[in-house]
C-alpha cells in the first residue's frame, strides 16, 4: 500500500460515521414502508419491494464507494459521501406526497405501485448509504495485513449500529415522531457527519439542505385532517359527506377507509354494519360478543349503545385506534367494554372466554385479511370460544365474477373445515356481480335459519372450486390480486 495514500483520522470518527449511517439506514427502510402505506397499503408486496429496492441500491452503492475510496482521497470522498447521502434523504422527504400520489392515481396494481416508488424515492440515498462503508475500511486500512481486522471491525460495527436503529426506529422514533420528523431527522444526522471530515464539504452540502428543508416547510404536504403515526399505521381521520350529503368523519387507515360515523346521527355509515345487526334473529338474546377488528368500534358503539346487558370484548392490535375510537367516534367508556391491543389470533388461542356473537372485520388494507385470521387453524380456534348456539359474523369482500372468486372460496373452505353450516349474504343485493361488494359470511354449529327474503335476495351459493387455506400456506395477497 502507498504511503501516500496513508491518511491518520481518529478512529473514533469512523466508527461514529459508521455506527450511526448503519441506524439511520435501518430507519430509513422503516420509515419508507410506513411512507408508501397510505398510498399502497402494507401488505407484503410493498415490504418486499422496499426491502428489495434498497438491498440493491446498498449493494451497488458498495460496490461504486468501494472502487471510488481506491481511486480518490477517501478522507475527502467519506465526507462527501455522508453529505450526498443527507441530501437525498432530505430530497426523498420534499417530493414523497407529489411522487405518491401520482403513482397512486395511475398505478393501481400495489405491486407495481410499491415498485415504481421504492426506486423512485429510496435507490439513490441507500446506494449513497452502501457507499458509506467500503469507504470508511479503505480510511481506517493502514496495511494489507489488516485487512479482514479492520473490515471485519467495520462491518460489525455498522451492524450493531443497523441493529440499534432497527428497535430505537420501530419502537421510539416513528410511534411517536411520525415518518415525516424521522426522515428529517435522518437526513440531517448524515449531513452533520459529513462536518466529523471536512468543514468545507459539509458547508457545500449544508448550503443545498438548507434549501431542500426550507422548500419542505414552505410547501407543506397538504393534509385535509388530523394525522397519526403508530407502532402499526398511518392514520388520518377528517371530516367529508357522503353521497346524501350527510355529514360524516372519516378514519382512514393507510390506504383504506377504515371506520366512518355520522356527525349528526348514530345510525350505522355502511351497509356491511348494519348487515351485523342479523346477530339477534341467529342468536337471540345473546350477551357475550368478541370483535376482531375493532378501528373506529363502529358496531361495538352500536352494541353498547342498543342494548342494556350485552358485554362486548374488543380485540385492536393497533391500541391507538381504540384510543382515537373514543377521542374522535365517541366510544363510550363502559364497565361492559373491555378492549385488548393484541393480535386476534393470540386472543383466540388463549382466551378462557366463551362468545354467543363473533364480529370479524379485520383487514390489512382495501381488500386483504390478515392471512393469519383466514385459516383453518384459526376457525377451529374460534370454533372453540364460540357457544354451541352462537354464530360468527364475517365481513368480506369479493367480486362474484366466476374468475374472481378465488378468495372468498377459500375462505369459505376454510371456515368450513371448522363449522358445518356456513352461508353466505350479499349486503347490498342491487350491485352487479363484477362489482367489489361488501358479503357476509355467517358459520354456526347449527342450522342457520335465515327469512324467506333473505335466502331469496341475499344468500348465494359459491362453487367452492379453490384451495383450503392453512398456517403453512395462506397466499391471501395473491388470490385478492387475481380476483380484480
Amino acid at each position: 500500500m502507498s504511503a501516500s495514500k496513508v491518511i491518520t483520522v481518529k478512529p473514533w470518527k469512523i466508527h461514529t460515521s459508521v455506527s450511526l449511517s448503519g441506524a439511520c439506514v435501518m430507519i430509513f427502510e422503516l420509515a419508507g414502508a410506513r411512507m408508501i402505506g397510505p398510498y399502497f397499503g402494507t401488505s407484503i408486496y410493498v415490504w418486499t419491494n422496499v426491502i428489495g429496492v434498497i438491498l440493491a441500491s446498498l449493494s451497488l452503492g458498495y460496490y461504486i464507494g468501494g472502487h471510488k475510496a481506491d481511486e480518490q482521497d477517501a478522507h475527502r470522498l467519506l465526507s462527501s459521501c455522508l453529505g450526498a447521502t443527507g441530501l437525498s434523504v432530505l430530497l426523498c422527504l420534499l417530493i414523497h406526497d407529489t411522487v405518491l400520489r401520482n403513482l397512486a392515481h395511475w398505478v393501481y396494481d400495489p405491486r407495481f405501485g410499491g415498485l415504481y416508488s421504492s426506486l423512485i424515492l429510496f435507490a439513490l440515498p441507500s446506494i449513497f448509504f452502501g457507499g458509506i462503508s467500503p469507504i470508511a475500511t479503505r480510511l481506517t486500512l493502514k496495511s494489507l495485513e489488516e485487512t479482514g481486522k479492520v473490515t471485519g471491525k467495520i462491518g460489525a460495527i455498522s451492524t450493531i449500529g443497523s441493529l440499534i436503529g432497527t428497535f430505537v426506529g420501530g419502537f421510539i422514533l416513528i410511534p411517536f415522531w411520525g415518518v415525516q420528523q424521522v426522515m428529517l431527522s435522518v437526513g440531517v444526522v448524515m449531513l452533520l457527519l459529513s462536518a466529523i471530515f471536512s468543514i468545507h464539504h459539509f458547508l457545500k452540502f449544508a448550503g443545498l439542505g438548507v434549501i431542500i428543508v426550507a422548500l419542505y416547510f414552505v410547501f407543506p404536504q397538504v393534509v385535509h385532517g388530523e394525522r397519526f403515526s403508530t407502532l402499526y399505521n398511518d392514520v388520518l381521520i377528517y371530516e367529508t359527506t357522503d353521497e346524501l350529503g350527510d355529514s360524516i368523519r372519516i378514519m382512514q387507515v393507510n390506504n383504506h377507509i377504515g371506520s366512518a360515523q355520522y356527525l349528526h346521527s348514530d345510525d350505522l355509515v355502511y351497509p356491511y354494519l348494519r348487515q351485523f345487526r342479523i346477530d339477534q334473529q341467529l342468536v337471540p338474546n345473546f350477551r357475550n360478543t368478541l370483535t376482531i377488528g375493532g378501528a373506529a368500534c363502529s358496531y361495538p358503539r352500536e352494541l353498547l349503545m342498543q342494548y342494556d346487558d350485552v358485554l362486548v370484548d374488543v380485540i385492536e392490535i393497533d391500541g391507538k385506534l381504540t384510543e382515537l375510537a373514543h377521542s374522535h367516534f365517541d366510544l363510550p367508556y363502559s364497565s361492559r367494554l373491555k378492549t385488548y391491543s393484541q393480535d386476534g389470533r393470540y386472543y383466540v388461542q388463549h382466551t378462557k372466554n366463551t362468545y354467543d356473537v363473533i364480529y370479524l372485520d379485520a383487514f390489512n388494507d382495501l381488500r386483504s385479511i390478515p392471512f393469519q385470521l383466514t385459516t383453518q387453524e384459526f376457525f377451529n380456534d374460534v370454533e372453540r370460544v364460540l357457544h354451541p348456539k352462537g354464530a360468527v359474523i364475517i365481513n368480506a369482500l369479493s367480486s362474484l365474477d366466476d374468475d374472481k372468486t378465488d378468495m372468498i372460496q377459500a375462505l369459505l373452505n376454510s371456515i368450513k373445515t371448522a363449522f358445518p353450516y356456513v352461508k353466505v349474504l350479499r349486503v347490498e343485493p342491487d350491485m352487479p356481480k363484477d362489482a367489489l361488494q361488501s358479503l357476509c359470511i355467517i358459520a354456526m354449529k347449527k342450522p342457520i335459519e335465515l327469512t324467506k327474503e333473505q335466502v331469496e335476495e341475499q344468500e348465494i351459493n359459491l362453487s367452492g372450486k379453490s384451495m383450503i387455506l392453512s398456517d403453512d400456506y395462506a397466499p391471501v395477497e395473491r388470490l385478492v390480486r387475481e380476483g380484480g
